[in-house]
């Protein structure tokens, strides 16, 4: 019997991640269309994700544009999991 496997979503807040990977986009000398095309993205998506005009991104999405750039978006992101996730044990 094949065993059933289900996908469990979370989601955390990380204040002006977008702006930042505005800033990580800009600094890396790259432009945007390049750093969309190596992060497998449209330029529009990413366009979207630096103005903060999209309120989610998928962690897939992240991890690449964390290593296309050289930034650890994906390690905040995680760090701010975990912060929340131990915030919410210490108030149950």
């Amino acid at each position: 019997m094949e065993e059933a496997l289900m996908q469990v979503t979370l989601s955390v807040d990380v204040p002006h991640l977008g702006a930042r990977i505005k800033a990580a986009v800009e600094a890396s000398g790259k432009s945007p269309t390049v750093v969309a095309a190596m992060a497998e993205m449209s330029v529009a998506n990413l366009y979207r994700i630096m103005s903060e005009e999209t309120k989610s991104i998928p962690r897939e999405t992240l991890k690449r544009l964390s290593e296309v750039l050289q930034a650890g978006f994906d390690d905040e992101v995680i760090r701010a999991l975990l912060a929340e996730i131990q915030a919410g044990e210490t108030n149950s």
